[in-house]
């Protein structure tokens, strides 16, 4: 039959399933890169291990908040039922916030008067005043107390993925570039060289 000029356009919803199949493969990805094991190693000293702390820090910070998230609601479980689902559903409005920030990301309204600071603030007030009112500061005691080693040997070991590449292109024989100054001043704190 003929078309009659029309032309074929792709569906909003096939573009939409398809930005999400992306959004699970990065995911994915994120997932794989935050665990790896060709990239953790010892620091040199204990300089290194405080500059790469505070660098896997500020990289995985997510990643972290995710693995405290994931403890706390496991402590919450057996005993503490209402809190538990209070998180839960405070963690879903923080994602809607999130979806929102991604989809509208020249909105005035959402980068300036609802900054992400403020509403992480306020997110973090709310669920502390929950904790306390429902006897569960114990719960979040204890979580910081296991998730906190956790993260703190994570970030100590974990070496930074262009130093991993650069280490296994070094051992083919290969040259790993370096491409500024203040990136090989990071190499040379984690290697130990000076």
């Amino acid at each position: 039959m003929a078309s009659y000029g029309a032309m074929l356009r792709r569906s909003g919803l096939a573009r939409a399933t398809e930005a999400v199949a992306e959004r699970a493969r990065t995911t994915r990805k994120a997932f794989s890169r935050f665990a790896r094991p060709q990239a953790f190693a010892c620091p040199s000293d204990a300089e290194a291990a405080a500059v790469r702390a505070v660098r896997n820090v500020a990289y995985f910070r997510l990643h972290y908040a995710l693995v405290l998230w994931v403890i706390l609601l496991a402590t919450l479980a057996p005993a503490r039922r209402a809190s538990m689902l209070f998180l839960m559903a405070a963690s879903k409005v923080a994602l809607f916030y999130g979806a929102l920030l991604r989809a509208f990301s020249n909105s005035a309204l959402l980068r300036r008067i609802l900054h992400r600071r403020l509403v992480l603030a306020l997110f973090l007030v709310v669920i502390v005043v929950d904790l306390a009112l429902t006897d569960a500061i114990k719960h979040l005691l204890l979580a910081l107390a296991i998730a906190a080693p956790l993260v703190l040997l994570h970030a100590v070991f974990r070496v930074r993925d262009d130093l991993v590449v650069g280490d296994e292109a070094s051992a083919s024989g290969e040259a790993a570039p370096l491409s500024d100054k203040k990136e090989k001043e990071e190499f040379d704190l984690e290697s130990g060289s000076k």
